[in-house]
């Protein structure tokens, strides 16, 4: 083989070291350094966004202590729409009072706690109903009642028609990411 050759031989050897190289590069170095880097920006603003939470957590402390002095643990909004509307008409069957209609409300979202809502329409004597109202009116356990009408119902002096919407604020669980 002759120096020329040898040159040659040696010439084409280091281009391709040198285009398998690149080709590595691109293909596997370079996609992982960007994911390991998106990776770096994402736990910088979760950290951010954790330091925030931690800035402001002065600000809301006395709103956590109530809501972890009331006692109530975390449930969805449907859960507690269905617990709330069966508690309100149990409450009404007790005073025996008719119960005209009862619908559940869409529930209202917050940033640190959720409403939800319900309607209920009952019939009965003035003081069954004032006794029913005064029973479903809760606010250390986060229920109030929020609109009230009171008609005296045409028919019959002694008995009132009342419609109330009762809200109950609830918290609902946090997501955890896996």
């Amino acid at each position: 083989m002759t120096t020329r050759e040898k040159n040659l031989l040696a010439f084409l050897g280091v281009a391709l070291f040198i285009i398998l190289n690149f080709v590595a590069y691109t293909n596997f170095y370079s996609p992982q350094i960007r994911k390991a880097e998106s990776a770096v920006q994402a736990a910088e603003s979760k950290r951010k966004a954790a330091e925030q939470v931690l800035a402001l957590s002065e600000e809301y402390e006395p709103e956590i202590k109530w809501l972890e002095r009331s006692g109530v643990a975390e449930t969805t909004p449907q859960v507690a729409q269905s617990k709330l509307q069966a508690l309100i008409r149990k409450q009404a069957s007790a005073r025996k009072l008719e119960v005209r209609d009862s619908r559940i409300l869409p529930f209202q979202g917050g940033e640190h706690y959720d409403r939800v809502r319900v309607l209920f329409k009952v019939t009965g004597m003035e003081r069954d109903v004032f006794s029913w109202l005064t029973s479903i009116h809760l606010v250390n356990q986060r229920q109030v009642v929020t609109k009230m009408e009171i008609r005296p119902k045409k028919s019959d002096i002694h008995r009132i028609e009342c419609q109330v919407e009762v809200e109950k604020w609830i918290i609902t669980p946090t997501e955890v990411t896996p």
